[in-house]
């Protein structure tokens, strides 16, 4: 399992390019740094390279890394090889050869460490194999005997690596390995996403509010896959998408959600969403609804957060807002996972929007909220 594992590291890991290498020596002849090879390094982005998805990214070891591949023999060539270029004040083509090749050997012995690292059974779970959890040495109490073999531990891993990531916070995976295909070319061939492992948030309607909400984001994720569904008029697309809608009804699927505040990171594994889908999404009536309540709260958030910074109550106005789009999670939680509405969250976001509508002197519009609560 650990060589399934290291070909997905192989997969997500970039290549360093000859230009990218002649530009940055330029910049380091131009700017000498303190660090010549740390600066280098910098520049070509080698470290950002060892991983094009976002969640392993932040779930990577960097300080012990870097401190590994100080100690390798190949850094020292690179760093002999960079000191001698800026003494010389020219390079040659061999120079950049032979700096492309040392710089390969250094991202295999990088994939080495984050695979070592991956498998140490003695330290439990961690956050590469399941965000959210937590190693043995952080919370021994938690554990009650388990043990996890190296297979489980990259066989988990494995899942996280190979998500497709909603933007920067949220990854979905299924074992599904068909439907996990399909996402990765819907990603490329629809939304002309650079990486097959990532869909912008942008090109799902999601706006700044909703970023760090999973079930908002997940949620508008289907609503724009049966939007295209509906618009796309080449066959081969509509079919694909079609597909991508079938098999999302009936197979497993998690989220992995990972946002900047690190205590909030978990792992939630979805039930069957057959139901959901059928009852919310492909009856257009009830889509509209979820529709039109996303939409009236954008617009009603949008007015109220300008408002409030003519008055200088900016900061107030987002944690308000956050605990708003936090009532609109929980409503989209009981719609994805149990495909009823929550009274209970709808009641709050229906008080704090009456609540800034006065503050602010604002329009409310609370139809939508009412809609929703058909079903």
């Amino acid at each position: 399992m650990s060589n399934e594992f290291r070909n997905i590291l192989e997969t997500l890991a970039g290549e360093v390019n000859i230009d990218e290498i002649q530009n940055a020596i330029d910049r380091i002849v131009e700017e000498e740094p303190d660090n010549v090879t740390e600066g280098f390094l910098k520049e070509v982005n080698f470290w950002r390279k060892l991983s094009t998805h976002p969640l392993l990214r932040v779930v990577i070891d960097w300080g012990n890394l870097l401190r590994e591949i100080k100690k390798s023999e190949h850094y020292k060539k690179l760093d002999e090889k960079l000191i001698n270029i800026l003494k010389l004040g020219e390079i040659k083509e061999e120079d950049i050869i032979e700096i492309k090749n040392l710089l390969k050997v250094l991202k295999d012995e990088a994939m080495d460490f984050i695979t070592r690292q991956t498998g140490k059974v003695e330290q439990g779970l961690r956050h590469i194999h399941a965000p959210g959890s937590v190693a043995k040495k952080e919370g021994r109490n938690l554990y009650f005997g388990e043990q996890f073999t190296q297979e489980v531990l990259y066989n988990l891993a494995a899942r996280l690596c190979s998500s497709i990531a909603l933007g920067d916070n949220l990854g979905i995976y299924s074992e599904d390995k068909d439907l996990m295909q399909e996402l990765k070319q819907l990603a490329v061939l629809h939304f002309n996403s650079l990486s097959p492992f990532k869909i912008e948030l942008k090109d799902l309607g999601v706006n700044e509010h909703e970023t760090n909400h999973p079930y908002v984001v997940f949620l508008k994720f289907i609503l724009r896959l049966v939007k295209m569904f509906y618009a796309e008029e080449n066959y081969d697309k509509k079919k694909r998408i079609s597909l991508i809608l079938d098999r999302l009804k009936t197979s497993t699927v998690s989220l992995f959600f990972m946002p900047p505040n690190k205590e909030k990171w978990c792992t939630i594994m979805l039930p069957r969403l057959d139901l959901f889908i059928n009852k919310w999404i492909m009856n257009e009536e009830s889509r509209e609804r979820i529709e039109m309540l996303f939409n009236v709260l954008h617009n009603f958030i949008d007015k109220a957060a300008e408002e409030a910074g003519k008055k200088r109550e900016s900061k107030w106005i987002r944690n308000l807002i956050d605990i708003l789009m936090g009532n609109c999670d929980v409503l989209c939680y009981m719609l994805i996972e149990y495909s009823v509405p929550d009274f209970y969250s709808l009641r709050n976001i229906m008080d704090i929007m009456v609540d800034l509508g006065t503050r602010y002197d604002l329009k409310l519009y609370l139809k939508p909220l009412e809609l929703a609560t058909r079903y």
